[in-house]
């Protein structure tokens, strides 16, 4: 059963943690919200949400998100008081976990930068909605061998799994040719 992307929107607000300086944008929280779409298609074939999801001028776009949260403009979401009553599967707790605490270690500029280098982004005119099985599709081509698979709906994962995954969705600038330098640069600078 997929769920409204309002009800993902706030569980990943609520994993923001501001006690230790963590914050969130309304437009890293638009690329964390393709993350999580994306890997859950691929892992589960199903969606997590059910809204489409659009191709912007900076990215991938869930459009009621983005309207609902466009007063912050630029700053970063008041998330106080924000509360998530949504529970998933034990299999996708797990995996939107795992997405998050991979994916919103990098700035907006940077998750904005992944999804412009690679995918269903780059196929489509602004304001055109990315076809879901594309997303999957290109989410699976992600995949690692070495994750294995216990059942349809039950993934193990490596310690270093995601870590690859971000490796091979990073962009290949000119000066960086080295992933690992990459990720350094943008975890630190």
């Amino acid at each position: 059963m997929a769920f409204k992307a309002l009800d993902i929107a706030r569980k990943i607000l609520v994993h923001v943690d501001v006690e230790h300086g963590d914050t969130i944008s309304n437009l890293k929280l638009q690329k964390l919200l393709y993350y999580v779409q994306g890997f859950h298609l691929a892992y589960f074939g199903t969606a997590l949400f059910s809204e489409d999801i659009v191709a912007w001028t900076y990215g991938p776009v869930v459009p009621v998100v983005y309207e609902t949260y466009k007063k912050y403009r630029k700053r970063d979401i008041n998330t106080a008081g924000i509360t998530d009553d949504l529970i998933l599967e034990p299999q996708e707790a797990a995996l939107f976990d795992k997405v998050y605490l991979e994916y919103s270690r990098y700035s907006a500029v940077a998750l904005m930068q992944m999804t412009h280098s690679s995918g269903p982004w780059l196929k489509y005119a602004i304001g055109e909605v990315l076809p879901k099985n594309e997303i999957r599709d290109y989410f699976m081509t992600l995949q690692i061998p070495n994750a294995t698979i216990s059942d349809e709906k039950n993934r193990t994962f490596d310690e270093d799994y995601m870590q690859r995954l971000i490796k091979l969705s990073a962009p290949s600038w000119k000066g960086i040719g080295d992933a690992d330098v990459w990720i350094h640069t943008l975890r630190e600078g």
